[in-house]
């Protein structure tokens, strides 16, 4: 099989710009994060662990590129 053909896999996991709901504080959070991660203004919940993809809460602004 030649080189050009081969196909690379691509991650599905990636990370994600976040808005805290109740002040408004923007966080950088990855899709699959294996800690729970609260606003560093208000201290709300923004993204719970789980088995595979977090749990995010808080207001999703979009989704950053590789």
């Amino acid at each position: 099989m030649k080189r050009e053909n081969i196909l690379i896999p691509k991650p599905r996991s990636n990370f994600v710009s976040i808005q805290c709901e109740k002040c408004g504080a923007k966080t950088v959070v990855f899709s699959h994060t294996t800690r729970n991660i609260s606003c560093s203004g208000c201290g709300e919940p923004l993204a719970t662990s789980s088995g595979s993809k977090a749990l995010i809460t808080g207001k999703v602004l979009g989704v950053l590129d590789q």
